[in-house]
């Protein structure tokens, strides 16, 4: 029997999630030190394209979970905490026990809010780049260009420690469910009474 896990707005969402976060990544590494023969004016160009892809992907994303009332089965909210113990517990080994927490488990739901509100903040330290003439006013919550810089780097980073940690919360929660963000289903066994 199948059963739809994943849907497919949230299958396209999470895709072009994956795929620009990458390629932001990897590019702001390249144009803070350009290392090739790569050009670095068509770099910045693309770069500056997956940023507002991204953040339009988050809009979207919002949009959605808000739209369909799914929103608590995402976000990390202060009803979660309780259930950090045995998340920790179980996805550490210490416990075979695996406790239903929902559609996600706490560790999931952190990362993902997380995602969102360092987006969020992305797209909000690069406002100075989209609108130069009001660059040093934009640009003073975050200690000018310069700190923006660090601000980029240090969500680059982020990003760069917690995919790691998404990729082993999938494989330690349920690793049939990987396969419903691809195809959005997974198989189930019917009860047998």
């Amino acid at each position: 029997m199948k059963l739809l896990l994943q849907p497919l707005p949230v299958r396209i969402f999470h895709w072009i999630m994956a795929a620009t976060i990458s390629y932001l990544v990897l590019t702001g590494l390249y144009l803070h030190d350009p290392w090739g023969i790569l050009p670095y004016g068509v770099m910045r160009k693309t770069h500056t394209i997956a940023g507002i892809i991204l953040v339009l992907n988050l809009l979207g994303q919002v949009y959605y979970y808000l739209a369909t009332g799914k929103y608590t089965e995402l976000l990390f909210t202060l009803h979660d905490f309780p259930n950090l113990r045995s998340f920790f517990r179980y996805a550490l080994f210490i416990t075979e026990n695996h406790p239903n927490y929902g559609r996600y488990n706490p560790g999931q739901k952190a990362i993902f809010t997380s995602w969102g509100l360092v987006t969020l903040l992305a797209g909000i330290a690069a406002l100075p780049y989209f609108f130069p003439a009001y660059a040093s006013y934009l640009s003073r919550p975050f200690g000018g260009l310069g700190g923006i810089r660090i601000v980029f780097y240090s969500i680059a980073m982020f990003f760069w420690a917690t995919i790691p940690l998404h990729v082993y919360l999938v494989f330690t929660e349920d690793p049939a469910k990987l396969q419903a963000m691809f195809s959005g289903y997974i198989k189930k066994e019917p009860k047998v009474k």
